[in-house]
């Protein structure tokens, strides 16, 4: 399955939810309106920076200049690295340390960005309707691999790193943050 089937099973995924949503808040009046968990009502860069375990993220993103970007309205899901993940990437991780790293922070962070609202449910009813592996393109142009690994969902990216979907997605008014156990560089020196 390609990017543009992901999309499109995104869109009718969206679409069928928001058709039941409709009928269900038709049934419960204003009460529907104020169903959902808090982070619905919170941008990405809120919902990020009060996770515990993405607290690395939520600075990695503030040092870089990209979390004014996760308060605005656009729509995207962020494949965060969590703690461990982070600490991972040594002293590129130290963003403070230079302009060298923080260039190279805002590369990789913009590889684990997807435009568009993906949930784990919808990528991985995209998997298994294709019966395979799904791909998305990345803000950093990278093409992102998603496959079922026993009850996991694994995301390669182009180089080959690769990371399961590690917690609850927190779902934002303008996206998803969805956690991962792996950041998606190789890291290995060259």
């Amino acid at each position: 399955m390609d990017f543009v089937n992901l999309r499109i099973l995104t869109a009718l995924a969206a679409a069928t939810l928001a058709l039941g949503g409709c009928a269900e808040e038709a049934e419960q009046g204003q009460a529907g309106q104020e169903a959902g968990s808090e982070t619905e009502n919170e941008t990405l860069a809120q919902a990020i920076a009060g996770a515990d375990n993405l607290s690395s993220a939520a600075k990695a993103l503030g040092d870089v200049g990209l979390a004014p970007v996760f308060d605005g309205a656009g729509s995207y899901t962020i494949l965060v690295p969590n703690n461990d993940a982070f600490a991972a990437l040594g002293e590129v991780h130290d963003a403070g340390a230079g302009t060298e790293h923080r260039a190279a922070l805002a590369a990789i962070l913009r590889d684990h960005i997807v435009p568009g609202y993906l949930t784990p449910a919808d990528i991985g009813a995209a998997i298994d309707a294709q019966g395979g592996t799904v791909r998305a393109e990345t803000m950093g142009e990278q093409t992102l691999r998603f496959s079922r690994d026993g009850e996991s969902i694994r995301v390669t990216s182009d180089d080959g790193s690769s990371a399961l979907i590690a917690g609850e997605a927190l779902r934002a008014s303008n996206g998803v943050a969805i956690p991962l156990d792996g950041v998606l560089k190789d890291l290995t020196p060259a």
